[in-house]
């Protein structure tokens, strides 16, 4: 894999985009669908305004978007006219045990032609063996798929903790996330490197630096690469975890609500009025601008 930034702005969010916007993540109405659908276009072009600010410096040689053609129909085909690299999810969203969508994912990937296929995965050690062993399966075939595509793997990988796990630190979110999850988040990467071939890791903070040297030096051991999920995070937290992240041998990230979110909400309040779209798209392009510099000054 080549070690070249890799500075994505994501705005796949489904089920999550219409409960935020909506109250539910069921079928959305047409007026709902074409909210989000002017919502995600605006992400895009805070994301073109970012990169035409800066010529030919860090953002506009490492931006890449990730968004879904289901509530952002449009936006994957303006990304390719751009030459901004596309990542498409080709997971079904909000399942706990991994599902391939759509059905045809060969026909998929050739009809879109994005230099990324990224699959979310739910996936603890401590989850039953039976589970684990079904993901991997699905996996190893969205992954041969998606390379001979011509698609490098990109594999968000969460860990989320067990009652058991959680119990051990005593119900603390933030000390799992610092004391545990980073050794089980490797030991989720070597049982599924045993089967499936990934490029890019996208993963959750792994905790101090040496810790998240380790994760790096695993990923490269198998000619893959790591990026930062931002987890909707503030800015001033998600700028620490990129300094470590960028220190440690992380290529880049992969951060969504935490860019577009607050603009999105406001043009969502006033769909119909310029003003407010053109001040979001500026909001939107300074916020991914600013966690760009964060991270290549951290490098």
């Amino acid at each position: 894999m080549t070690r070249d930034n890799l500075l994505i702005l994501a705005v796949d969010q489904r089920p999550w985009l219409t409960n935020a916007l909506f109250g539910h993540t069921g079928e959305a109405t047409a007026e709902q669908r074409a909210l989000t659908t002017e919502a995600k276009h605006a992400v895009f072009e805070g994301l073109v305004a970012a990169t035409a600010n800066t010529g030919s410096g860090d953002a506009a040689t490492g931006a890449a978007i990730l968004v879904d053609p289901e509530l952002g129909p449009g936006v994957p085909e303006r990304a390719l006219a751009h030459s901004i690299p596309l990542a498409l999810p080709i997971e079904r969203a909000g399942q706990r045990v991994y599902e391939t969508e759509p059905e045809d994912l060969r026909a998929y990937l050739a009809a879109f032609a994005p230099t990324y296929s990224k699959v979310l995965v739910r996936y603890n050690p401590a989850d039953p063996a039976d589970e684990r062993a079904l993901q991997r399966a699905r996996l190893a075939e969205a992954a041969t798929i998606s390379r001979e595509e011509g698609c490098a793997f990109l594999f968000e990988l969460l860990v989320p903790p067990t009652d058991e796990q959680l119990a051990e630190v005593d119900g603390d979110a933030e000390r799992y996330a610092w004391e545990r999850r980073p050794e089980l988040t490797r030991q989720a990467m070597r049982e599924l490197l045993d089967e499936v071939p990934v490029d890019i890791w996208k993963l959750e903070h792994q905790g101090d630096l040496d810790s998240s040297r380790q994760t790096v030096e695993l990923a490269r051991e198998h000619d893959g690469e790591c990026i930062l999920l931002g987890a909707g995070g503030d800015t001033e937290t998600v700028n620490s975890w990129l300094e470590t992240a960028a220190r440690a041998g992380f290529v880049g990230f992969a951060i969504g609500r935490s860019i577009w979110w607050e603009a999105v909400k406001k043009l969502a309040a006033a769909p119909t009025d310029a003003g407010v779209r053109a001040r979001s798209i500026e909001t939107i392009a300074s916020t991914y601008s600013g966690f760009v510099n964060a991270f290549t000054r951290a490098q």
